[in-house]
C-alpha cells in the first residue's frame, strides 16, 4: 500500500487557514473577521481554532465562488 504525500486541495485549503491564523496572532488580529473586521464569536473559535472570518463572511465568500 503506497503512502500518498500530496495533500488534497482541500486539505492544502485548511493549511492556508492556519498559517493565516498563525499570522493573525502574531499581528494582533486573531478572532477579527479578515473581510468584515468584526469579532469572531468563541464558539466559532473553539470549533475552528484557525478561523479567519465570521460564518457569515465565509458564506459570502463560498456563495462569490460558485
Amino acid at each position: 500500500q503506497m503512502v500518498s504525500l500530496e495533500m488534497s486541495n482541500k486539505e492544502q485549503g485548511v493549511l492556508r487557514q492556519i498559517e493565516r491564523a498563525l499570522e493573525k496572532i502574531d499581528d494582533g488580529t486573531y478572532g477579527k473577521c479578515d473581510i468584515s473586521g468584526k469579532t469572531i464569536p468563541l464558539k466559532r473559535l473553539e470549533a475552528i481554532p484557525y478561523a479567519t472570518m465570521t460564518v457569515e463572511s465565509q458564506e459570502e465568500l463560498e456563495k462569490g465562488q460558485k
